[in-house]
């Protein structure tokens, strides 16, 4: 009987250290990335928790985010730091703008929402860009782009332009794969031109 009640008591504790555990987990998915490195590492500076407020600050361009922590408020500037997670979602800035990362197998894949004409009024579009690696700079992805970008790796350049012929949507994505074409390809390219060692 005594035995019985140790385990039920040791039962209750680890299930209410688990718990703990959990909360501060699910608290620490928001905070920022003060450079690349630590958004290669995971490692989040100003974490908020619970009551706590990142604000963005994106009308007419802000150049710093507010966080507000324990009723106190900080403000950073979007210049001086790489991005943030929230909810599990990272973001990078780059040039005051908020850039969606999507995938970072090989080179970086972004979404971000932008103005554009659509019937009689302006709508939120979303649109896609790329960087060779988290530091380097944003741009447009097109063929074109994906052409000077990767000038040198002739075999990924080639197997895009014959993949995504007639301007194919470059953000295709695979659901059985659960992967991004275009990341397909690279990766392919990368693994042929691996060095291959010879079976012992």
């Amino acid at each position: 009987m005594k035995n019985s009640i140790k385990v039920l008591i040791a039962a209750m504790v680890i299930c209410v250290q688990g718990t703990r555990l959990q909360a501060q987990t699910t608290n620490k998915t928001t905070g920022i990335y003060i450079t690349e490195q630590d958004f290669k590492t995971g490692k989040l500076s100003y974490t908020l928790g619970a009551g706590d407020k990142l604000l963005l600050n994106d009308f007419l361009n802000g150049k710093n985010v507010t966080i507000i922590s324990h009723g106190q408020k900080t403000r950073l500037a979007k210049s001086q730091m790489y991005g943030y997670s929230q909810n599990g979602q990272s973001y990078r800035f780059y040039q005051g703008e908020v850039y969606r990362v999507l995938d970072t197998t090989g080179f970086t894949l972004y979404s971000h929402n932008q103005l554009a004409q659509q019937g009689k009024g302006l709508k939120q579009v979303e649109s896609y860009f790329y960087s060779i690696d988290a530091a380097t700079p944003v741009f447009n992805l097109t063929i074109d782009n994906i052409d000077k970008s990767f000038a040198a790796q002739t075999d990924f350049k080639y197997s895009v332009n014959s993949f995504f012929q007639q301007g194919g949507n470059l953000m295709t994505y695979d659901k059985v794969n659960r992967q991004y074409q275009i990341k397909y390809l690279y990766m392919e390219y990368k693994h042929a031109a691996a060095p291959q060692h010879a079976a012992l």
